[in-house]
């Protein structure tokens, strides 16, 4: 049996422009900070699966699982929850200030699920109380079978990343430390995240020591011709069109269901994946290089030295070498952030607002594909794990 342990706790959050935000977030340890997103939970199809939530908000919180069957707390089914005829809570939760619940299931599909809170969840949500859950299938082996539906499904992969989606309302954030009301109909956003980072953030590696609550990256990193898993979840209220420029994905699965009608595959590719609430998306992706070859070493058009500078600060991810692997000189003025001479494509949602950071661009929803020389990246990267908190 897997035990997953969390707390629900508050804790602030740090944006690239300077803002402390903050939030509500599950937290892998009772010393360890509330943390955004919440810690993956990776279980086991077929692996009974037992979450103890303790709760130090004052408020009730809950742990909802959307795609799970059987959830029980003690012997009886999960509920939902009313106070004088008001629903309160989808589900069991725990009381405010130090009360405790747990949840036991089994999971009976591999895939990609979200849990989040189901307790006043057009406020908790929002507030970072969310987090991802990736299910194995019953025949995975890290070494000799890794798929993202088990044998057979063409579901292979050789690194795998989770991201999960959301946005902020600052005054969502200070009307709760307030203890002011907040219409949700006047939901603005001014930050958009992924894994809890808005860019350039999402591009600075896990655990990074100056983002103790986020300690999450998105950036995707890969070899040629290797199968990437990406993994998306939707956990804000708004549907967030993402592309990686130049390149397409190839849906696998949506909402932890295999798309294959028996021996019939009914994955496809995609340029833009429309990611909604709740939802979810499995996608392989695969850098050929679009039709790069050692005899074709340069498989795209060279794009003019002046547009190389990404805004006022004048970032670049650009090598200066049109070479996969090579290192060549850059515009005057501008900044490389280029380590190896890898090739960079952005991967951010097309709806421009959505990457910013309250109307300054970059930011938001934007991260890098990086496709590194073959032998550079160690076995290491690309990898999820279940980290402190599981038993």
């Amino acid at each position: 049996m897997a035990v997953i342990n969390l707390w629900a706790k508050q804790g602030y959050m740090s944006t690239p422009d300077g803002q402390s935000i903050y939030f509500w977030g599950y937290s892998k340890g009772a010393a360890e900070p509330a943390q955004l997103p919440g810690p993956p939970i990776i279980v086991k199809q077929g692996e009974a699966v037992t979450i103890n939530l303790t709760n130090n908000l004052p408020e009730p919180v809950s742990v909802f699982l959307p795609g799970q069957t059987g959830v029980k707390v003690g012997s009886q089914f999960v509920k939902p929850q009313y106070s004088g005829g008001n629903l309160i809570s989808f589900v069991n939760y725990a009381s405010s200030n130090g009360g405790t619940v747990s949840y036991t299931f089994t999971p009976t599909r591999p895939g990609t699920y979200i849990y989040e809170s189901g307790t006043n969840p057009h406020k908790q949500v929002l507030l970072g109380l969310y987090g991802g859950i990736v299910v194995r299938p019953e025949d995975y082996d890290e070494n000799t079978s890794r798929t993202a539906y088990g044998s057979g499904t063409d579901t292979e992969f050789d690194r795998e990343y989770l991201i999960i989606f959301s946005e902020i309302d600052p005054s969502l954030h200070q009307a709760v430390i307030e203890g002011k009301p907040y219409m949700i109909s006047k939901h603005h956003p001014r930050y958009w995240t992924m894994n809890g980072r808005c860019a350039p953030d999402t591009m600075l590696p896990d655990n990074a020591p100056y983002l103790p609550s986020q300690p999450y990256g998105a950036m995707v990193m890969a070899e040629p011709t290797e199968k990437v898993l990406i993994r998306y979840i939707g956990a804000g209220i708004d549907s967030h069109p993402l592309h990686p420029h130049g390149n397409h994905t190839r849906i696998i699965a949506m909402d932890g269901r295999l798309l294959k009608n028996g021996a019939r595959d009914r994955s496809f590719k995609r340029f833009t994946v429309l990611v909604g609430p709740g939802q979810t998306y499995d996608q392989i992706f695969q850098w050929t290089g679009l039709g790069y070859t050692l005899d074709n070493p340069i498989p795209t058009i060279i794009p003019n030295r002046r547009n190389l500078g990404i805004g006022e600060a004048g970032w670049t991810m650009w090598s200066g070498s049109p070479y996969l692997g090579e290192k060549g000189e850059i515009p005057e003025g501008v900044v490389s952030f280029n380590e190896v001479g890898e090739y960079h494509f952005m991967l951010h949602s097309h709806s421009e607002p959505k990457i910013t950071n309250w109307g300054a661009f970059p930011g938001g929803m934007m991260t890098m594909i990086s496709i590194y020389p073959t032998g550079f990246l160690s076995p290491d990267v690309g990898v999820l794990s279940q980290p402190v908190g599981k038993e």
